[in-house]
């Protein structure tokens, strides 16, 4: 609570803090609340009559810091296509919730699919809640904006969408084609451990130990400029230890005592590059490269991932246990993702019930 009673003090009178102002000398509290009301409602008047572009660069100033550089330019070039355009000349105070209906009238006739879309109502909502929260907005307008629906072509789509993923004889085919040690190395360890990408650039020596990787931060792009930073995972479901199959902890073994040797070397060194990690252009520069040459289809760098889960489900591992090593904080996202390889699950589930039922009698039933 803001109004506060000075105990320590003779007088015992009240003082309001709001934000970096104080107030002393309020007789009661009802003086002190007043007052404290009449500083927002100012606050609040001055504040609504800040345009919108103005709201806006202020919240992007705030979310810089806190977001990477990927997921800062997603959300900056969101409002300056399709955001700025309507509002940036607008006052906040005389944007209403009739406007905020026919912006997002506006976004729907666009020719986008619906999960873009919602990112672009996600964006605006969240400059106006940033008012509410830091400019003392006291209503927002857009507050009863729902998202888009998935049209009935689009969830047919993506029920019947097949993964891109590889076989074991497809990335053996792939891998042999790739002759630099630590990016065959890598490649090794996405394709069979199913960890991102900027998990395994964040992989250190001391991270590598028997017989698992400890999984706990990822290598992100701060900058334009290629710097980059080694952060924590996202979710604490992501943070795990994954087992390794001997044939990866052989790979591994050879490779570390390939480069031991190098001077300064140490335990804290990237496995994937060394002083520092590897970046991501160059990994995709090799696999593109590999691909051409192996002739196998083209698959992203995510596809690895989706490789390893696609073969340990259609080897019949436990949908539970994929979802743990994937890191995935629900296994509701692992069976979506996944929902089309346990067809073979149901009809090896009907084949033991045909074999259960075969020897009952029909006396049974």
């Amino acid at each position: 609570m803001p109004v506060y009673k000075n105990n320590k003090a003779k007088s015992k009178k009240y003082y309001v803090k709001h934000k970096n102002i104080t107030k002393r000398g309020f007789e009661t509290y009802q003086e002190a609340k007043m007052w404290e009301s009449k500083l927002i409602l100012e606050n609040s008047q001055v504040n609504c009559n800040k345009y919108f572009y103005d709201v806006a660069t202020l919240y992007f100033d705030d979310l810089k810091p806190n977001v990477t550089y990927a997921t800062y330019g997603k959300a900056i070039q969101t409002y300056n296509a399709y955001i700025k355009p309507n509002l940036a000349n607008k006052r906040l105070s005389s944007i209403t919730a009739l406007d905020c209906k026919k912006f997002k009238d506006f976004i729907d006739a666009l020719p986008l699919h619906t999960s873009s879309k919602n990112y672009i109502i996600g964006v605006y909502k969240r400059i106006f809640t940033f008012a509410v929260k830091y400019l003392s907005l006291s209503n927002n307008p857009c507050i009863n904006l729902d998202n888009f629906k998935r049209t009935s072509e689009e969830i047919i789509r993506k029920h019947s969408k097949e993964l891109n993923v590889w076989s074991v004889d497809e990335f053996n085919k792939f891998i042999e084609c790739v002759k630099i040690p630590k990016y065959k190395t890598l490649f090794y360890v996405l394709f069979y451990t199913g960890i991102r990408l900027g998990e395994a650039q964040a992989l250190q020596w001391k991270d590598y130990y028997n017989g698992l990787i400890d999984v706990y931060k990822s290598y992100t792009v701060k900058t334009d400029k290629g710097i980059y930073e080694i952060k924590t995972t996202k979710t604490l479901s992501s943070i795990r230890k994954v087992s390794l199959p001997s044939k990866l902890i052989d790979v591994l073994d050879d490779y570390k005592a390939s480069i031991s040797s190098t001077p300064g070397f140490s335990n804290d060194w990237y496995i994937f590059g060394n002083i520092n990690p590897l970046p991501r252009t160059n990994i995709e520069r090799v696999k593109s490269k590999a691909i051409k040459e192996s002739g196998v289809k083209r698959i992203k760098i995510h596809d690895f991932r989706h490789s390893h889960a696609s073969n340990l489900i259609a080897s019949g591992v436990n949908i539970v246990a994929v979802s743990k090593r994937l890191g995935h904080s629900d296994i509701n996202m692992t069976l979506k993702t996944y929902t089309h390889l346990m067809k073979k699950s149901e009809d090896e589930l009907l084949m033991s019930l045909d074999k259960i039922f075969s020897k009952s009698s029909q006396d049974d039933f």
